[in-house]
């Protein structure tokens, strides 16, 4: 037997409980009292997970129940079978009866022995379905957890590629993309960025560039060696002439007269332009011997030399580059280190070649004589870095002929790096999954080698042993006879079919049945089951919570007849209900148990509100609900007992119960076919307080607490004292009577 719930945790109103350590332990016969919402049905879905260890929608329940075959914990199935009516079980069994119900099978002495292996194989069955449903949910965990991750890198995938946060790139993107990735690559945070950049472009203009540096057809590396290497010979040379003293000593002077002496024989005149003087014959003959015909043609090759060095000089200077905000913006550091080193070595081969056109001038006033030459000039680090920046244009141009695929490419890049970075982590789950499918697997196909039965091969034996003992016929005879005396009317029977029951009306299906006859269809079924093959009532636990919600007074009794003869042959019972009248009934029933034929033990929940929601808890049944017919006096002990704590936890039912107690004084007090107000208003008493009676009671009385305003917590103490001071002005024997059998002073 179970002797009490040690504890409970995440259980909807026993989030949190414990049992009180003054409080005795379960019996044979327990009953437990309490409104609705204090957690009746709660409490009975605690009992009925019992026979797996868990709760589908309450995956983190915790539970310590002790009993006397030791405690009983979540996770594990109790080896005494338990069943259970409650709300779940209407649903479960009943529904809204558009299919069949499920058969009950009988059976019959005869077939002991096959009931026996029966019975070990559907607990083989429930086994290893809570093995498959266990391994099921905790894949479906690892599953959700796997696809959050690619939730996740689907968000970063969607915002790298499109540059904002709405959402284009979607989970179940990621998960095909993820799917497909044969080549994964992590890229470099440069390489990323700039895969970034070209997504975040629009299309930008070709750049002109110049296939080569050239002059006259020749690159300007071999161009200026072949300046370079002439203008060292040139200065090397001498031309042989009578030369004038003078004019060797000042090569200013010398190229001045010789300007003037070539400008004269051009014109053929023999006077001197300057002043005018006809210029000496043997003048003319020393000039001439000084400015020889070899001379004339050193010069005029020193001449060609220098128009080819300012040449060179500006090819060098005529090359224009762009400004960086003309490339790609991924391009652009790239293209800015290049432009800096080629224009550097551009400054560098202007400065050699300005050195060069020097020298070679100097050479001009100094042909008579060679002159040192000792200066180099070498381009091909300007031509090395104008490859450099050409090659950076070249991609600007070839990413705007090709930018669609550019981009395409890019997103493609920066997808592979993303899903590359969660394969880790997806690998991780997809090895936990695989290890629940196995267990799931083995589950479903057993094992031929250790004479394990495949799930749906022990399926099938369990059903070829039901249909070898069952007698669906004979269950659905005592279904339709027990149905008829519950209801006393016989229009709905129990239809025995291929696959179980359907309840017919008048000989057709039965269809939107009202709620009462649900209930007595639900109870008749259950009560029928307890007496199924699979289940030995003598050694079993019966839980029943509110058999007669939505039965009519008649219906209780009958509820009440069938519930007492059901279950008094169970190993421990469990009556829990919010129905004082048939509270009434099952403590009258139980007071006449004997005790050799079981202790009883009668409880009630209570609720309470706290800032972190409703609580309930398990204390023994009032005695003012055992000793007395009715529910008022236990409602007339709480009010009159009632010290406010100026909380909503300890105020919470007060205003219900306010009510109750009113209208139940009112309606022997002022014995008319009036409305409650009407009534109040009748009676002879302080106005002010009845409106605050009323007010109180009428807009605050509750179940769950919602809209009960804390500050109004301090009108519960001061409304209970008015209501109880009515009653002792009005009824003052009656008050003393009700006083005295609570036992409370009066």
């Amino acid at each position: 037997m179970l002797l009490k719930i040690d504890r409970v945790k995440n259980l909807g109103v026993f989030a949190d409980y414990s049992w009180n350590a003054q409080l005795p332990p379960f019996e044979r016969y327990n009953v437990i009292y309490g409104e609705n919402g204090s957690g009746k049905t709660t409490l009975s879905r605690l009992l009925d997970c019992l026979k797996t260890g868990t709760h589908d929608e309450y995956p983190s329940l915790e539970f310590k129940i002790g009993s006397q075959s030791g405690d009983l914990v979540h996770n594990q199935a109790a080896a005494r079978k338990i069943r259970v009516f409650n709300a779940d079980y209407v649903q479960l069994n009943i529904g809204q009866l558009d299919g069949s119900l499920k058969p009950i099978l009988v059976i019959g002495a005869e077939n002991k022995a096959v009931a026996e292996v029966l019975a070990a194989e559907q607990l083989e069955e429930v086994k290893r379905i809570s093995v498959i449903q266990a391994a099921t949910k905790r894949a479906e965990g690892h599953q959700t957890g796997r696809g959050k991750i690619f939730t996740e890198i689907a968000k970063t995938i969607s915002e790298a590629v499109s540059g904002n946060t709405a959402r284009t790139y979607r989970k179940n993107n990621a998960e095909q993309a993820f799917a497909k990735l044969a080549s994964p690559k992590s890229l470099t945070e440069e390489a990323l960025q700039a895969h970034r950049s070209t997504i975040h472009q629009e299309v930008m203009e070709t750049i002109d560039i110049p296939k080569d540096l050239q002059v006259g057809g020749v690159s300007l590396a071999d161009a200026g060696n072949v300046s370079k290497d002439l203008a060292s010979k040139l200065c090397s040379r001498s031309a042989v002439s009578d030369a004038i003293a003078r004019l060797t000593e000042n090569p200013e002077i010398a190229i001045w007269v010789e300007q003037g002496h070539a400008l004269h024989k051009e014109l053929g005149s023999k006077e001197c332009e300057f002043c005018r003087q006809t210029v000496p014959a043997e003048r003319w003959k020393q000039l001439d011997a000084h400015f020889s015909t070899a001379d004339r043609e050193l010069k005029e090759e020193i001449e060609n030399n220098l128009r080819e060095t300012e040449r060179l000089k500006q090819a060098v200077l005529s090359i224009s580059l762009p400004d960086r905000m003309a490339l790609y913006s991924d391009l652009r550091v790239q293209f800015q280190k290049a432009k800096l080193e080629f224009e550097a070595a551009s400054r560098a081969a202007t400065v050699d070649l300005d050195a060069i056109a020097a020298k070679l001038i100097t050479k001009l006033a100094s042909r008579s004589s060679a002159i040192a030459f000792e200066l180099g000039l070498d381009l091909q680090p300007l031509e090395a870095t104008w490859a450099a920046v050409v090659a950076v244009m070249e991609a600007h141009n070839a990413k705007t002929a090709t930018f669609d695929q550019a981009k395409d490419l890019a997103r493609a890049e920066i997808e592979i790096h993303y899903l590359t970075s969660v394969r880790d982590s997806v690998a991780e789950f997809d090895k936990l999954i695989e290890d629940e499918n196995e267990i799931v697997r083995e589950a479903k196909e057993g094992s031929e080698a250790k004479g394990v039965l495949a799930l749906k091969a022990l399926q099938d034996s369990i059903g070829e042993k039901k249909a070898q003992l069952s007698n669906a016929h004979k269950a659905g005879e005592q279904l339709t006879q027990h149905l008829h005396t519950f209801l006393g009317r016989n229009e709905l029977v129990f239809c025995s079919e291929e696959d179980g029951y359907r309840v017919h009306r008048n000989g057709k299906p039965a269809r939107r049945l009202s709620e009462g006859e649900r209930t007595a269809v639900a109870f008749i079924y259950f009560i029928v089951q307890l007496g199924e093959q699979d289940f030995n009532l003598t050694d079993g636990i019966v839980v029943i919570d509110d058999p007669v919600s939505s039965l009519d007074a008649s219906s209780l009794y009958q509820a009440f007849a069938f519930l007492k003869n059901a279950v008094k042959n169970a190993k421990q019972v469990f009556l829990l209900t919010h129905n004082f009248s048939f509270l009434r009934l099952v403590l009258n029933w139980l007071e006449s148990v004997k005790k050799s034929e079981g202790k009883k033990q009668f409880y009630m929940l209570v609720c309470k509100v706290d800032s972190t929601g409703r609580h309930s808890s398990i204390v023994g049944l009032d005695r003012a609900l055992i000793d007395h017919p009715t529910e008022y006096h236990f409602l007339f002990k709480t009010l009159a007992t009632f010290q406010s704590d100026g909380t909503i936890a300890g105020c919470y039912h007060i205003p219900n119960v306010t009510r109750k107690v009113l209208e139940t004084f009112l309606d022997f007090h002022v014995p008319e076919r009036k409305a409650l107000y009407a009534k109040l208003a009748d009676v002879p008493f302080d106005e002010n307080k009845k409106a605050a009676i009323y007010k109180f009671a009428n807009d605050l009385s509750h179940f769950t607490g919602q809209g009960f305003e804390p500050g109004l917590v301090q009108e519960s103490q001061k409304n209970a004292a008015y209501l109880l001071e009515m009653i002792k002005e009005l009824a003052p024997q009656h008050y003393q009577g009700m006083m005295s059998a609570t036992q409370l002073p009066a």
